[in-house]
């Protein structure tokens, strides 16, 4: 059937040898030879337009996509379970064939938020027993409070804020669960169950059985680069100022307006994360917000001063005003773009949000962008040239492609 090729499960075998094909090529992100960029960009650039045109409150029309570059779109950019939510509701079009290929995002996207929400109830039950206070992050608070249901904003994993006072007694509880530490940095930890797979199930849409995994965060605060600035999110009081969680309320959530400025950072701090998905998120949680009154954009200047993090907001913030006009007050807009710095204006304001993610590769000027002062540039240089960094792997690679003259788009 034409759709195998979309849920056909990928072995760790297949991955490896894709991941090496695409450091080879120069591009180590690009792990799909089946499709040209160009012809994803292509797709993505449909896809924005359709997301737009429903945003606007209009029926939209999507034309006719090949299978494989509307699926990797879709993919890439998250939206395939939300496309197939709006086509089920009438709120979009589509021919036979791409309507069943976004029907199959959805049907995985819904069967797997039903085992993430078990897992999620049931790790979040753990460590309130335990007497951890928490904050559920990102997609797992967005989903069930702003998207029409939770399987249209799929994430790969459940994000969770613990005071620092009590990240050793979140581990516990969480090594209890039965699950184990594959990573660690200074502000959060990994946490996946024991013999889970570390790869996805299908590279074309959010499987079913694709793994998940519980990020365990002893801070908010945050820096888009190893020689970023520091954003001081904690300043806020995230654990104290928190409204409940819609699925437990012994569990909070960021309450505005820190929870949209740290969702425009996170989007934006790195364009690898500004997907489409992110960007119709920031649109829903402001449209909401401002609506029901939860969220003053005179509070959201004030404390995106306070925390430095106005500036890294920049690129989400323009990237969603873009995808749906009228979303964010001009002011807002204005402010924070003369906080961004000038080597992120001169990246961000060629972009579109069809454009915007870096799913291929990212140029040196991206890569630099965010880095500030000279203890800054020593960071990220010292980061960049570390053993375990692939940086300048990739630009060796870029440089050897342009002398031969093969370098695409």
């Amino acid at each position: 059937m034409w759709l195998d090729f979309a849920t056909a499960e990928l072995s760790a075998e297949e991955f490896q040898q894709r991941r090496e094909q695409a450091r080879r090529s120069g591009s180590p992100s690009w792990l799909w030879p089946e499709v040209q960029v160009g012809e994803w960009a292509a797709a993505m650039a449909q896809l924005c337009a359709a997301v737009g045109t429903v945003l606007a409150g209009t029926r939209a029309d999507l034309p006719e996509i090949e299978p494989m570059s509307l699926s990797l779109a879709c993919y890439t950019s998250g939206v395939g379970p939300l496309l197939g939510f709006w086509l089920e509701k009438r709120q979009l079009d589509a021919p036979a064939q791409a309507g069943a290929l976004l029907a199959l995002h959805l049907e995985h996207a819904r069967r797997r938020a039903t085992r993430v929400e078990v897992q999620s109830r049931e790790m979040v039950g753990g460590l309130v027993d335990c007497g951890v206070p928490l904050v559920v992050l990102k997609g797992g608070h967005t989903s069930y409070g702003y998207f029409p249901e939770p399987a249209t904003r799929p994430s790969s994993d459940f994000d969770l804020l613990v005071p620092r006072d009590f990240s050793t007694q979140a581990e516990v509880a969480l090594a209890k669960a039965g699950l184990e530490c594959v990573q660690r940095s200074k502000r959060d930890s990994t946490w996946m169950s024991p013999g889970t797979w570390r790869w996805p199930r299908s590279i074309w849409l959010a499987h079913a059985d694709d793994p998940w995994s519980v990020d365990l965060h002893n801070s908010l605060d945050f820096s888009a680069s190893a020689g970023a600035p520091l954003l001081w999110f904690d300043c806020a009081d995230p654990i104290e100022t928190s409204g409940p969680w819609p699925l437990d309320d012994s569990a909070g959530v960021l309450s505005q307006p820190l929870l949209l400025l740290h969702l425009a950072v996170h989007a934006g701090g790195g364009l690898h994360s500004l997907t489409l998905l992110r960007m119709i998120e920031i649109v829903l949680v402001a449209r909401q917000d401002t609506g029901n009154g939860s969220l003053s954009w005179d509070d959201f200047l004030h404390l995106g001063a306070a925390t430095n993090a106005l500036g890294v907001a920049y690129p989400a913030l323009r990237m969603a005003e873009k995808l749906a006009p009228g979303t964010i007050p001009s002011r807002v807009m204005e402010i924070s773009a003369e906080l961004a710095p000038p080597r992120a204006h001169a990246v961000v304001d060629k972009l579109v949000p069809a454009t915007a993610q870096r799913v291929d590769r990212a140029s040196i000027a991206e890569h630099f962008m965010w880095v500030a002062g000279m203890s800054g540039w020593a960071r990220q240089l010292f980061s960049d040239l570390a053993p375990r960094s692939d940086f300048w792997e990739i630009y060796r690679a870029r440089a050897h492609r342009l002398l031969r003259g093969q370098v695409s788009r």
